[in-house]
């Protein structure tokens, strides 16, 4: 099973405090990992790319991405799977019921709202390049030397994303993955991955914003309101980062 595949971890979840610094290879002449992780984990573990002076790492085989973190990437695929975040595929389903059980609306009311929400989660689920989507799972391959590589932390791993978006050094480094291979010369690069990201951002900031306008927050269970509120958070850094110029192709 896929169980055993995956090495489950006792360590714990997001990074540490101490202070590791990655060295050169006099063989490879880049970075090695000097990071949290104990030393008999080191030699598994490769340079990625750099952003903003820090150095980022991921396992030489994804065989090796531990339980928690792969955990973390079943919930983003899901994404990929729905074309929509799953906390807000329930927030379109409330919202969808609050409008049906509201005795203070008239059926054209109810039509109405129900067929603006519908149109809505349409259009977000049409969008064929899902870079925010990528940029997600791309937390959970990629970690720096502060982070704990078997666990996997949310909120650390927006502050990651803040990151990369306040330097906007490894836009190219996203968009050169095997799933954007297409995309050949750096102007190419620099207006798909701007275009796209600002096009998904929007859209998916209107599209919960229309849903909270339509809809009785305190109804939503706290894990959903949650999530909610980190998806928001997530999109309004991908909408910042949208409008900063690409500055290298590392």
């Amino acid at each position: 099973s896929i169980r055993k595949l995956f090495k489950r971890s006792t360590h714990s979840a997001g990074y540490t405090s101490q202070m590791p610094v990655s060295t050169d290879s006099l063989n490879q002449n880049k970075p090695v990992y000097q990071g949290n992780a104990d030393k008999i984990h080191w030699p598994k573990i490769e340079f990625a790319f750099t952003s903003g002076g820090k150095n980022y790492f991921c396992w030489n085989q994804d065989i090796m991405i531990a339980w928690e973190r792969m955990e973390a990437a079943k919930m983003i695929y899901r994404e990929l799977e729905y074309q929509m975040n799953p906390s807000m595929l329930s927030a379109h389903w409330d919202a969808v019921e609050q409008i049906l059980t509201d005795k203070k609306k008239n059926d054209g009311q109810i039509k109405l709202e129900i067929g603006v929400l519908n149109e809505s989660m349409k259009q977000a689920q049409r969008l064929s390049i899902r870079l925010d989507t990528q940029i997600k799972l791309a937390t959970v391959k990629y970690f720096d030397e502060y982070e704990d590589p078997f666990g996997y932390d949310f909120k650390y791993n927006l502050e990651k994303i803040k990151f990369w978006a306040s330097n906007s050094d490894i836009s190219a480094f996203f968009l050169n993955l095997p799933l954007n291979q297409y995309l050949v010369s750096s102007k190419e690069l620099q207006t798909n991955f701007q275009n796209s990201l600002k096009a998904i951002s929007i859209l998916n900031l209107k599209n919960m914003e229309l849903h909270s306008s339509l809809m009785n927050s305190a109804n939503l269970s706290p894990d959903i309101k949650k999530d909610l509120d980190l998806q928001m958070e997530f999109m309004s850094v991908m909408n910042n980062w949208s409008d900063v110029p690409i500055t290298s192709t590392t």
